[in-house]
């Protein structure tokens, strides 16, 4: 009987030494548990993503094949100004294709915060004879009657009276500058102009490489189109940004408020001439309010004077330049643009400006319509000024003489 009670003691003795902890075995599982989960839910998560990518590969096919129709199905139609953006942004790929451009779009990461919001990352890949580029930028998508469709970069907005900017959340200081600075040029075009826009949109980007992608372009810091936003890139900086910013919304505005006068319909060098003349006579004076001063023009002449590859071009030479050519549109495009404010005023200026509203609209980029903007501007230029074989005379005597 002892040996039994031994060996039963024996027996529990070994049991117990091999018993598991019951509070381990619990908590083991749980993190075993756990862990499967989120396996699981990454791998769902990882096929909801392919899934959404294979339902957008239409849109990249529509690209490719030119199909207008077929890629807006994808753009959220709801988010107007943003489709209109779209619709001029294929219309620019084609183009682009038409030029000579190898043109392609990829899909990258998508990230799904919900089962119907999500990101999408687009890689935009360009190439012209032996120039390539590749630009990003990320969308956010959601899903309206069970499709995914891209809606604008996930911005923030604040506002102003009519003018809203949109920016990436790293630029919350300089979309505050941006607002104020926007503000106050219209406030000065108003008063020395007359110009009261409708709602203006400001879209600010961290990225040469993402505001590219959304024109799209191989490189840009800034885009202008009437019926578009304004987009601009702006790295985050500092407070020395607020001077730039002026410079940039002085050219940038005058656009606008010369579409606005023109109907659209003013030439390119007219436009480009017109703004960088007033984005070098834009300042502030002591008090932090803003003027135009034209006795900064004579550096900006000097700069240009001084160029050795400098060659004037007539009205009619300019009219035929490709809008690639920027030195000469944007170079002689001021200095006949400052001569004839110079010698006439700003009041007959705008008055030829004005002559353009009786053409129709063209609902096209300005480079898809040079040709029909320059021979429009060149009867308002006649019908104010003179003949333009005179005006061309004019300005170029003029500034040879300064030479």
């Amino acid at each position: 009987m002892r040996k039994f009670v031994k060996l039963i003691g024996f027996l529990v003795i070994i049991l117990y030494g091999c018993a598991l902890d019951p509070d381990k075995i619990e908590v083991e599982n749980f993190e075993s548990i756990v862990e499967l989960e989120t396996v699981e839910k990454q791998e769902i998560k990882t096929d909801e993503s392919e899934l959404v990518k294979s339902q957008l590969v239409p849109m990249l096919e529509a690209i490719d094949n030119n199909d207008e129709e077929g890629f807006l199905e994808f753009q959220n139609s709801a988010n107007s100004l943003f489709y209109k953006e779209q619709k001029r942004w294929m219309e620019e790929a084609i183009f682009k294709k038409e030029q000579g451009y190898t043109f392609t779009v990829n899909i990258g990461e998508v990230n799904l915060m919900s089962s119907e919001k999500g990101d999408v990352e687009l890689i935009v890949n360009m190439k012209y004879q032996d120039k390539e580029t590749q630009n990003k930028v990320i969308y956010s998508i959601v899903k309206l009657n069970n499709k995914w469709v891209i809606d604008d970069v996930p911005f923030k907005t604040i506002s102003e009276g009519n003018i809203a900017v949109l920016y990436v959340s790293e630029l919350e200081e300089e979309a505050l500058t941006v607002l104020r600075e926007a503000s106050d040029i219209v406030h000065l075009y108003n008063n020395e102009f007359g110009w009261t826009p409708k709602d203006m949109t400001i879209k600010l980007y961290d990225s040469r490489e993402q505001i590219s992608a959304t024109i799209p372009w191989t490189g840009s810091t800034g885009w202008n189109e009437t019926g578009e936003s304004l987009k601009l890139m702006i790295e985050p900086s500092g407070p020395s940004t607020s001077l730039s910013t002026l410079t940039i919304l002085a050219h940038e505005l005058a656009h606008q408020m010369l579409s606005d006068f023109s109907n659209d319909n003013a030439s390119l060098y007219i436009q480009e001439g017109f703004a960088t003349l007033l984005q070098h006579v834009v300042e502030k004076d002591g008090e932090g309010k803003l003027l135009i001063n034209l006795n900064n023009l004579p550096y900006r002449e000097h700069k240009l004077l001084s160029n050795r590859d400098l060659v004037f071009y007539s009205i009619d030479e300019l009219n035929k330049l490709d809008y690639t050519k920027t030195f000469e549109i944007y170079g002689l495009g001021f200095l006949l643009t400052d001569y004839l404010i110079k010698s006439h005023g700003f009041d007959k200026f705008m008055t030829m400006v004005k002559e353009l509203m009786n053409e129709p609209y063209i609902d096209s980029r300005v480079e898809h319509k040079l040709q029909i903007t320059s021979e429009r501007t060149t009867r308002a230029i006649e019908k104010v000024y003179g003949s333009t074989d005179q005006v061309s005379d004019g300005y170029i005597n003029y500034f040879t003489n300064k030479q």
